[in-house]
């Protein structure tokens, strides 16, 4: 009796995680419109200008347009910070040591243009 409750209680949960996942729709788990958008923030030397690319659930790609900061160190945390959103598909990183203020700039350009992107729910 014991055996019959578990797999009944099994079944039961197997079945009710299915529907639920069948009823989710593909719209249901977008949050970018798919596309290219420019961004900016400001960086230590200057104004940061980049493309980001977006399908419609990930950060795709991430494109520096112009940027005036020091290219050996600056031009390093871009480099860096580019990898870790993409990788993470996320702006909660951590600021570059030695390059906060690009760092900061960077990722405010990428959020500025993810604000263009987002489908408002």
């Amino acid at each position: 009796m014991k055996r019959y409750i578990t797999f009944l209680i099994c079944a039961v949960s197997l079945a009710t995680a299915f529907f639920a996942a069948a009823c989710l729709s593909f719209k249901d788990l977008e949050v970018y419109k798919p596309g290219s958008w420019e961004g900016s923030g400001a960086g230590y030397s200057g104004i940061i200008h980049l493309l980001v690319e977006t399908d419609a659930v990930s950060i795709v790609d991430i494109t520096v347009l112009d940027y005036n900061d020091d290219v050996m160190i600056g031009g390093e945390a871009i480099s860096e910070l580019k990898e870790l959103i993409l990788e993470t598909d996320s702006t909660d990183v951590d600021a570059v040591s030695g390059a906060t203020q690009t760092s900061v700039g960077f990722i405010d350009a990428v959020n500025n243009a993810l604000s263009k992107a987002r489908i408002k729910k």
